[in-house]
Order: C-alpha cells, then sequence, then structure tokens
C-alpha cells in the first residue's frame, strides 16, 4: 500500500543475517582458582536503531535469517527483540548454511538486498548490501 492505494503490490524484502544484529564477547569466570571461559551473547542496539530507521524511511520489510540455529531459537530472539521494544523484523528464518539462502534467492523477487558481513558478500551476487550501508539513511 503506498500513498493510501490499496494494491496487489508485494512489499520489498530485505533480508538481515543474525551476525549484524549480535554481540559475542568471550569473557572469562573463576570459580574457586579456576577459569572457566564463556561467550556472552548480546544485541547491538545501535544496529537495531538504524534498522528501524532504514525500514522506516524505505518502506521495505526486514526479515531476520541465521545459519547454523534452529527456527525455534529464530523465534525465541523475535520474541526477545519484542520485549525489548526495538524489532523492525517482520519475520525470522532459520536455514542450516549460507548456501542455502543463496540457492534460494532467484527464486524470491521480492528480495530487494540481503544484508550481511563483508566476508561473506561476494556470495550474494547483486543482492548484497553491506551492513554499514543502511546507517545512512
Amino acid at each position: 500500500m503506498k500513498g493510501g492505494d490499496i494494491s496487489n503490490e508485494v512489499p520489498m524484502r530485505v533480508l538481515v543475517t543474525l551476525d549484524c544484529l549480535v554481540v559475542r564477547e568471550t569473557k572469562v569466570n573463576k570459580v574457586l582458582g579456576i577459569s572457566i571461559p564463556y561467550v556472552q551473547t548480546t544485541y547491538n542496539r545501535v544496529a537495531l536503531a538504524h534498522f528501524w530507521r532504514f525500514r522506516d524511511t524505505h518502506g521495505y520489510r526486514l526479515e531476520l535469517v541465521g545459519f547454523d540455529v534452529s527456527q525455534s531459537d529464530m523465534n525465541r530472539i523475535l520474541d526477545d527483540l519484542d520485549n525489548l521494544g526495538t524489532n523492525p523484523f517482520n519475520s525470522a528464518t532459520a536455514y542450516n548454511v549460507v548456501a542455502d539462502l543463496v540457492a534460494e534467492l532467484p527464486y524470491r523477487p521480492e528480495v530487494k538486498y540481503v544484508v550481511d558481513v563483508p566476508d561473506r558478500g561476494l556470495r550474494y551476487g547483486h543482492w548484497y548490501l553491506e551492513e554499514g550501508a543502511t546507517y545512512g539513511g
């Protein structure tokens, strides 16, 4: 729906990978003199704000995609983002590997961009949009 006009037009979709939102830090917990390393995972609130603004400015639907996670984990992440109050994503999908998403892209005409970390950028071809490119507005 553009400008109040009701139409059958499918809104363009931007896929955002989970690696663009999650900050993983390795920390060490000492218990009885023994060092136990663990990984602390938090959400990048600045990136969430930028994706919210990007979605609002351009009218895209954002879909969160994750690799090597289950669909129930992706649903839990969406619930966590809803509880934070800063969830710009309409849906979430889990893929086993990046190649599964890449193989699906030619059959999804509504996908405009895939936002991912630069290490995997060349795999997406013309769909790739670097993570920092969404920050400009």
